[in-house]
């Protein structure tokens, strides 16, 4: 059951949660959780491949007067976070999980997570993919992956509704600080388990590639990249890697 506040839409078999969410105007407090996708999409139109027993959900909000949209992106990502490391808690307690700008959850350097953001005609559709129980092979994507069935060790793990609704409560937690503090607190935390912090980081983005060293995020959470001649870059949007690493 989801946290007061949240109205839930629920289908065996859909084309996209946040497909779907867009077509019903994006209204705030709407979710939408499928038990599989056909059409699933990650950034930048690429594939997400959805198998059951994985989660796929969308929460549509529409952000504060004076808030900037594009921070949703760590609103969710902190939710989803903190409903992952109490999701295996007890099965895992060391279990490494961090963030990677500017929408993924990392367990163990592999994706966990993914987060997909757009705008629809009454607020934003934040799209949640999670591999609960499964992952696609390294040769089907561009970074490894890995499920939440692998980090715990194979203990038991939540259902996708039971997972959805533990997001849905973080998510009202860091929301409602967002609205009341603005960004610097959520820049904060998320900083503070941040994937990479330090290290060659490589951005591509519609100007080119960028690499130089993680140097952190800005007042507004673009990534900041200090390059080879010391100058910092400011990428607002743009796809990550760690050369080498992914």
């Amino acid at each position: 059951m989801l946290p007061d506040g949240y109205i839930l839409h629920q289908f065996d078999e859909i084309d996209g949660t946040n497909a779907e969410a867009l077509r019903a105007g994006a209204e705030d407090g709407h979710v939408f959780l499928a038990d599989c996708q056909t059409a699933g999409r990650g950034r930048q139109g690429r594939e997400w491949i959805s198998p059951q027993g994985n989660l796929f959900a969308t929460i549509c909000v529409a952000p504060p007067n004076g808030r900037n949209p594009a921070q949703l992106a760590f609103v969710a990502g902190l939710a989803v976070l903190d409903a992952l490391s109490e999701a295996v808690s007890e099965a895992a307690p060391g279990a490494d999980f961090a963030l990677k700008w500017p929408n993924d959850i990392l367990a163990s350097g592999r994706k966990l997570s993914g987060i997909l953001i757009e705008a629809g005609e009454h607020g934003y559709a934040i799209g949640i993919g999670i591999n609960i129980v499964a992952s696609p092979p390294d040769s089907a994507v561009r970074s490894p992956a890995t499920n939440l069935r692998t980090v715990s060790g194979h203990s038991p793990v939540p259902t996708a509704g039971d997972l959805l609704a533990a997001i849905c409560r973080h998510f009202s937690i860091w929301f409602d600080r967002w609205t009341a503090d603005g960004f610097e607190p959520l820049r904060a935390v998320w900083l503070a388990s941040a994937h990479g912090m330090g290290d060659t980081i490589a951005a591509s983005t519609g100007s080119g590639r960028i690499e130089g060293r993680f140097n952190g995020l800005d007042a507004d959470g673009a990534l900041v990249v200090e390059d080879s001649g010391g100058d910092l870059r400011i990428i607002s949007a743009g796809d990550v890697f760690f050369p080498g690493a992914d």
